[in-house]
């Protein structure tokens, strides 16, 4: 396994992957858009309508809002 990545593997063997797979697909989906998404600014904030992380994702409206509620995000 490598040791340097801009996503770290760790993100799913770890404890965070562990929670995510728990909270379903559409949350890791969401986590790991929300880690790579090209609208956060240099200090980690979002401007992110739903509808953008559903196209975006493919997730569509309800799965994108179905990701969100899973941890991230009160919809």
């Amino acid at each position: 396994m490598r040791d340097y990545a801009k996503v770290s593997p760790r993100f799913w063997l770890g404890e965070t992957g562990k929670e995510l797979r728990k909270a379903g697909a559409e949350a890791q989906v969401v986590a790991f858009y929300l880690m790579t998404s090209p609208h956060a600014n240099m200090l980690g904030l979002y401007y992110l309508p739903v509808l953008y992380l559903a196209h975006e994702t493919g997730l569509g409206p309800e799965g994108a809002s179905k990701g969100c509620r899973s941890g991230f995000l009160q919809l």
